[in-house]
């Protein structure tokens, strides 16, 4: 003859249940977080390296923050969740796990944060690297920026430091390309599928914008005037500059119409310590090429500049020739 088991009480049989569904959840929960975070894309490349150390970078989110006007691109060696990109966004955070910038702390995470003005120039990057001890803003005018154009909700481009800096004992530099979504609330990462259509429309707008070393016919065409300038030679500086760059010589050295002995007066007063003047890189718009200058003196130190061309009559001419 069989007994029948006797049943536990109900309320120890809720007990159970309910603690199993609790695990299910939390099971649940970490396995959707896991497969949120293999869907985001690879939508990043480059790396920061400090002393000598280089971390591969391969995601990016990014935010525009409405108060200070610029859109902020957090760039990371690590996929970040929902979570993370929450307290990233409003500085504020629970301590209930680890965040990004904890992580970069104890060294099992790095990134940098582009501060992106509204004229398309890095103001400030901020460095996530266990090496700076926490998380380090720096503001210079020590970064380079090529935008992409990916089109609205979206940001893009390559950025990199001018030159290896130095910031106390540490040496630093950072290169990397980007494409992402910018959130308006917080940082968000594009759609694997939204940033793969992305990707391939930008690379093919990348590909006739984006100048190489040299900056191509427009580099040419600058160094040629740059040799003018170290020659004092008048009639080929006349030849090579707008219209609207000679009008501002003009009104800056109070000659009107602007001759060639003015001229000649201007271009001493631009003059720099010998040494070779590269073009370093550049894009190319429709109203416009900007290119990224370079000089190494004799003795070694660099310094850097932003020349503007435009096209008069088919033929490249300079419009714009800075120097910081």
């Amino acid at each position: 003859m069989y007994r029948s088991a006797a049943l536990p009480p109900l309320s120890v049989m809720i007990r159970c249940i309910m603690r199993a569904s609790r695990a299910a959840f939390v099971v649940v929960s970490v396995l959707l977080a896991m497969h949120a975070l293999a869907e985001q894309a690879n939508n990043a490349s480059g790396s920061v390296t400090v002393n000598g150390h280089a971390t591969a970078l391969h995601h990016a989110y990014a935010r525009y923050d409405a108060h200070d006007k610029q859109t902020r691109v957090l760039i990371t060696d690590r996929a970040l969740d929902a979570g993370m990109l929450a307290e990233e966004s409003s500085g504020e955070f629970s301590g209930e796990k680890p965040s990004f910038r904890e992580l970069s702390k104890s060294g099992e995470a790095a990134g940098i944060e582009l501060f992106i003005n509204d004229q398309n120039e890095v103001e400030t990057v901020e460095v996530f690297s266990e090496a700076f001890g926490m998380p380090t803003p720096i503001t210079a005018r020590k970064f380079w920026y090529e935008p992409s154009r990916p089109g609205a909700g979206w940001i893009g481009g390559h950025s990199r430091t001018k030159e290896a800096d130095t910031f106390f004992k540490l040496v630093w530099q950072y290169d990397v390309s980007f494409l992402t979504t910018v959130g308006q609330k917080g940082f968000e990462a594009p759609a694997a599928s939204a940033f793969a259509a992305a990707r391939k429309a930008n690379d093919a707008l990348d590909a006739s914008r984006i100048l190489p070393v040299g900056g191509g016919e427009e580099g040419a065409a600058y160094l040629a005037f740059r040799r003018s300038i170290d020659a004092r030679d008048g009639k080929a500086m006349m030849g090579a500059m707008t219209a609207s760059m000679k009008n501002a010589i003009a009104a800056e050295m109070h000659s009107s119409p602007l001759t060639e002995s003015a001229l000649g007066s201007w271009a001493f007063m631009q003059s720099m310590p010998p040494g070779k003047v590269e073009v370093v890189g550049g894009v190319r718009d429709r109203d416009a090429t900007t290119l990224e200058l370079s000089k190494t003196s004799i003795a070694g130190g660099k310094t850097f500049g932003i020349a503007k061309l435009v096209k008069e009559q088919g033929v490249w001419k300079i419009d714009a020739d800075n120097w910081r």
